[in-house]
C-alpha cells in the first residue's frame, strides 16, 4: 500500500528493490497505489486508486465511504495474506484492513512519532519528547510546527496525528528502516515486541557505469530535496570560505528553497562554481557520483536512514556530512566519510579541505564504503528481516 509507484522518491525504489528480492524468494506481490510516476516494479498485479491518500477527516463522508468500499474491493480480489504499508493514510482506511488482515507499517521517517514528521535539533539536541498534543507547547520553544498556517491548522494535525497513530497501534508489526527510528518509537511509547529493525537494502551496483566525459577537478555532489532541514545553505556559506581551492559543486535536486540557495550563492560569489542540476535520473546521477571527490551531505536534523548517502558509499564515494541520526549509523568518520559536529558550521569546509588535500585519505574511504554497506544493509539482510517482520504479523494474528 503506498501513496505512488514508480521512481518518485527513495521510498519507491526501496519498494521496488524489497518486491524483487520478495519475487525471488518465491512470494506473490500485489501494489495498491494513488498514482503512478514512472516505471511500476515488477509484481503479480496493481490497482489504482486516485484519491485515497489523500483521505482525511475533513473528507466528506460520502467519497469516505465509496473509497472504503473501493479499496475493500480490490484487496478481496487479492485476498492477501498480509498487507504492508510505507505510508500513514487516513485512520478509517487503515482500520477497515487491520481488522480483517494482518498489517506491518514501515516507518520510514519519524512521521509516527512526530506531527511535524521531523524530530528537530535545539541547541540542547535532537528532539526526544513524546509527541502528542503537548507538541503545541513545543512549537512555542522551537517553531517546529510552523509550516502549518495558524494553530486552527495546527490542533487538526495534531488530531490527525493522534488518530492515525492509534490505528497504527492496532497493526502487528512496526518495522524501523534504522536504530534511530527505532529509538524514537520505543521512547514515543510503541511496545518493544512491536517494533522490529526493517533496515533499507542497499546494493552494491555490479559494474560501474561509464564515467562523465567531463568532469571538473575536485567535483562535490549534493543530491536532496532543497529544504531548510537539508542545509544546503549552510554548506554554500561553508564553501565560502574555500575558495582558493579547487572544486566544483553539483546540486542534484529540486524543492521550495531553490530561489533563495540560487540567490545565495550568487551573494556569496559561488555561482561559477555551484550548478543546480535540477531532479535526474537516479543513472545520471550515480554517473555524476561515480565522477565524483565526495558527496557531501549538510542535513542540519535526522534523517530517517538516508539513502543517498547509503548508495555514494556503496560506490566507494567518501561522504562528508554532519553528525546527526541516522547519517551516522551509516558513516564511521574516518573509515568510509567524514562527520563533523553541527557547530561550528565552518567543520564543513575543513573536511572538505581535507579530502582535496590528501589523495590518498581521500582513496582509503572510498575502498572502506563498499565494504561498510555489505556489511551492515546488504539485501540478503533485508529480505530476512523483511521475512521475520511478515511472520511476527501472521503469528500475532493468528
Amino acid at each position: 500500500m503506498s501513496p505512488t509507484l514508480g521512481d518518485a522518491y527513495g521510498q519507491e525504489k526501496i519498494m521496488r528493490d524489497s518486491s524483487e528480492l520478495l519475487r525471488r524468494a518465491g512470494h506473490e506481490v500485489f501494489f495498491i497505489a494513488d498514482e503512478v510516476s514512472g516505471k511500476i516494479p515488477e509484481c503479480e498485479g496493481h490497482f489504482l486508486i486516485p484519491g485515497f491518500s489523500e483521505i482525511n477527516t475533513l473528507s466528506s463522508p460520502r467519497k469516505v465511504s465509496q473509497l472504503k468500499r473501493e479499496l475493500l474491493s480490490k484487496v478481496q480480489q487479492i485476498s492477501p495474506d498480509l498487507i504492508h504499508w510505507v505510508d500513514q493514510f487516513d485512520f478509517r482506511l487503515m482500520n477497515l484492513l487491520s481488522k480483517k488482515y494482518p498489517c506491518i507499517f514501515t516507518a520510514h521517517t519519524v512521521a509516527p512519532t512526530c506531527p511535524s514528521s521531523q524530530r528537530f535539533i535545539s541547541p540542547s539536541g535532537v528532539c526526544d519528547r513524546k509527541s502528542g498534543w503537548k507538541c503545541l507547547g513545543a512549537h512555542k520553544q522551537q517553531n517546529c510546527l510552523g509550516h502549518f498556517k495558524s494553530d486552527v491548522h495546527r490542533a487538526h494535525a495534531l488530531f490527525e496525528f493522534e488518530l492515525k497513530r492509534s490505528a497504527l497501534r492496532k497493526f502487528q508489526a512496526i518495522g524501523a528502516i534504522s536504530h534511530y527510528i527505532e529509538e524514537c518509537l520505543l521512547k514515543d511509547g510503541w511496545k518493544k515486541e512491536q517494533v522490529l529493525p526493517l533496515f533499507n537494502p542497499v546494493s552494491i551496483p555490479p559494474s560501474p557505469l561509464a564515467r562523465l566525459s567531463s568532469v571538473p577537478e575536485n567535483l562535490l555532489i549534493v543530491a536532496s530535496r532543497l529544504v531548510p532541514l537539508k542545509g544546503v545553505g549552510s554548506l554554500l556559506m561553508s564553501l565560502s570560505s574555500l575558495k582558493d581551492q579547487k572544486w566544483t559543486l553539483w546540486i542534484y535536486g529540486d524543492g521550495p528553497q531553490k530561489n533563495e540557495l540560487e540567490d545565495l550563492s550568487q551573494k556569496l560569489s559561488l555561482s561559477d562554481r555551484v550548478i543546480f542540476k535540477g531532479k535526474q535520473s537516479p543513472e545520471n546521477l550515480r554517473q555524476a557520483l561515480q565522477s565524483a571527490l565526495a558527496l557531501i551531505q549538510p542535513n542540519r536534523g535526522p534523517e530517517g536512514f538516508g539513502m543517498a548517502v547509503a548508495e555514494a558509499s556503496a560506490l566507494g564515494i567518501p561522504v562528508v556530512a554532519y553528525d546527526v541520526p541516522a547519517i551516522n549509523e551509516l558513516i564511521e568518520s574516518g573509515k568510509n566519510g567524514i562527520l563533523v559536529p553541527l557547530h561550528p558550521e565552518m567543520g564543513l569546509a575543513n573536511a572538505i579541505r581535507k579530502l582535496i588535500a590528501d589523495p590518498h585519505y581521500a582513496k582509503a574511504l572510498s575502498e572502506n564504503g563498499p565494504l561498510l554497506m555489505a556489511e551492515k544493509f546488504s539485501p540478503g539482510q533485508h529480505l530476512e528481516q523483511t521475512l521475520a517482520a511478515y511472520q511476527k504479523c501472521l503469528s500475532a494474528k493468528d
